[in-house]
């Protein structure tokens, strides 16, 4: 049987439909639809978890402050002055909703750089039996974050490179 290639990906309006420039969310979401369509088995996983779970207002308030800093503080070190966690996504609901299809008992190839949403699916019991990056090249208004998620234990080459086109 042919693995299932999923990916988990949390809403992000200010790329997806604003195509703001300051982060990778797009080039991820269209990479993983590519990916997917060229395979012709897989799940994409559309969770409104905007800004890692924080909100639209806990994003908003990120970006003031990273953008207000010229990029001096990360977009992680920006929750951690609001009192905020790094993280506030779940993924509980994606072992259920594999359950449903009847697909819980599937291979798996996980989408993604982030080894929370790697040890997320582990901690499920869902069989990921490897990962793809989705790795782009960066611009001079996303570099900063993309260092950030590097240094904060993403799984990027470097914050420049570029694995798929």
């Amino acid at each position: 049987d042919k693995p299932f290639y999923i990916r988990l990906h949390s809403s992000c309006v200010t790329s997806e439909t604003l195509r703001g420039c300051d982060c990778d969310c797009v080039q991820q979401l269209e990479g993983a639809i590519k990916i997917i369509s060229e395979k012709q088995q897989g799940i994409l996983f559309y969770l409104l978890q905007e800004g890692r779970g924080a909100g639209y207002v806990g994003k908003s308030r990120d970006r003031m402050l990273v953008q207000a800093s010229c990029d001096q503080i990360s977009t992680f070190e920006a929750y951690q002055v609001m009192g905020l966690k790094k993280d506030h996504r779940h993924y509980e609901n994606i072992g259920q909703i594999c359950d449903l299809l009847g697909i819980g008992n599937a291979q798996f190839v996980l989408l993604t750089n982030n080894p929370d949403k790697i040890q997320a699916m582990t901690d499920l019991k869902l069989n990921v039996i490897s990962t793809v990056p989705l790795e782009f090249d960066s611009s001079p208004f996303n570099v900063a974050y993309l260092s950030s998620k590097q240094a904060s234990g993403h799984l990027l080459r470097s914050a420049s490179h570029s694995t798929l086109r």
